[in-house]
């Protein structure tokens, strides 16, 4: 089987699954490639979202058009594909423990919608969106213990976070070569989206199975 059928083959709301976080990425990499003067090192990946900020590339209408829409994209079909989980799912610990990742989503889409230009909505959106991720890692980490074949997924949502708090850390306080957070905030979301297709993966293989409401 190609990898294309196999693509074909996938559930639907999993194929939105793998794809919503590209979107993002997508829009991210045009967003840079057409900003000139925007510095990894300096800047932020929200100034690609200011509506009239000219210092980092001409255009910045259809650049923060681009950069916005593509984060608000993406989070809607987070929250989409969430609530498609949640409502399948009989397991009140897992429901529990995704209600960070929900709320994750939420944030995600605020930043697309509020920019830089409206601070201090924006800067409330985007801590709140580094604040949450992390959690809903460690909650679902917590939550399938329980389940011994889940173990080696367990592992991983509990200590990738500790990555992007050490990144975070190392920022803010000058311990890492980089005065921006442009470089902190594509890392994390690098191990925000290693998760979701890893999570997306195992619902996929019926790793996760157990969990979902069987009709009689």
């Amino acid at each position: 089987m190609s990898i294309i059928e196999k693509i074909r083959g996938l559930p639907r709301a999993a194929l939105v699954g793998f794809i919503a976080p590209l979107i993002a990425l997508v829009c991210i990499v045009l967003a840079v490639a057409i900003s000139p003067s925007f510095d990894w090192v300096t800047n932020a990946l929200s100034d690609l979202g200011h509506y009239t900020r000219t210092d980092i590339g001409p255009n910045p209408l259809v650049r923060a058009i681009i950069f916005n829409a593509g984060l608000a994209t993406t989070g809607v079909l987070l929250i989409i594909i969430t609530l498609g989980f949640l409502k399948q799912i009989n397991d009140w610990p897992t429901r529990i423990a995704m209600l960070p990742f929900l709320i994750a989503a939420g944030f995600l889409t605020a930043i697309g919608i509020f920019s830089e230009n409206f601070n201090p909505i924006h800067f409330t959106v985007s801590v709140g969106l580094f604040i949450t991720f992390p959690f809903a890692m460690w909650f679902v980490g917590l939550s399938w213990l329980r389940y011994r074949h889940l173990w080696w997924f367990c592992v991983i949502s509990l200590l990738l976070p500790f990555f992007s708090v050490y990144i975070w850390w190392g920022t803010l306080n000058g311990v890492l070569p980089w005065s921006g957070m442009a470089i902190p905030e594509i890392l994390t979301a690098m191990t925000a989206i290693l998760w979701i297709w890893i999570f997306l993966t195992l619902e996929v293989q019926g790793k996760l199975s157990h969990l979902v409401t069987h009709s009689e």
